[in-house]
């Protein structure tokens, strides 16, 4: 987990800038773990700073984090023979990097008790990474948001980088980087750029691996 938490530093930092000029710092802060969603809080916070109503910008952040139901079934087999309260506690804490190890760690030889520990772990981890990267940016609101703004989304890439060697993976990152920076060049919400990319890297990765020949294959 922590090459990905460096990753994601970026990122931690642009939310603890949005979070420092937040009217309410302390309860945009406090969301950083009752959301548990990078692009989600980010989301929340720009639409309140820009006066949105309060059911609409919580309806955006919900509709962003939508995405969390997919990674969520595809842990499914990881959890279904776990308790009700370790599952509900689990839940909470799925979000791309968890959902990455995870899969991963289900690739190697084991129990399932003992890749649901290796889960626990990673959370851990991730959890006090992100934390630190959004105080460290609540510190540090008055750094240059514009700055932040190219960089940070540029993280989603720590996602996709571990599987650059799959079918469609180099041209995965490629994606993502590009539609980053024509996020930011198009001055998309900060919060929307990462989704963007990462639908542009799935689409992108996908369609390469597509027109990978099986071994297989004869003329």
């Amino acid at each position: 987990m922590l090459p990905l938490v460096v990753g994601y530093v970026p990122f931690g930092l642009l939310v603890g800038v949005a979070v420092s000029r937040s009217a309410d710092w302390l309860a945009a802060w406090t969301g950083t773990m009752t959301i548990y969603g990078g692009s989600a809080q980010l989301t929340l916070l720009e639409l309140l700073t820009r006066g949105a109503a309060v059911w609409t910008a919580a309806a955006a952040a919900v509709l962003v984090n939508t995405r969390l139901l997919v990674y969520s079934l595809a842990l499914m087999p990881l959890f279904v023979s776990a308790r009700l309260p370790v599952r509900l506690a689990a839940a909470a804490f799925v979000i791309e990097p968890t959902w990455v190890v995870a899969l991963q760690r289900a690739e190697s030889p084991g129990t399932d008790a003992q890749r649901r520990w290796h889960f626990v772990g990673a959370t851990v981890v991730l959890t006090s990474g992100w934390l630190l990267a959004v105080t460290a940016g609540l510190a540090l609101g008055r750094l240059s948001t514009p700055v932040l703004s190219v960089i940070a989304p540029l993280c989603l890439i720590a996602v996709v980088v571990p599987h650059r060697r799959l079918p469609g993976g180099v041209v995965a990152v490629l994606a993502a980087g590009a539609f980053t920076l024509l996020g930011v060049a198009l001055s998309l919400p900060s919060g929307v750029i990462p989704l963007v990319a990462m639908a542009a890297a799935a689409a992108a990765g996908l369609g390469a691996s597509a027109r990978v020949p099986t071994s297989g294959a004869r003329r």
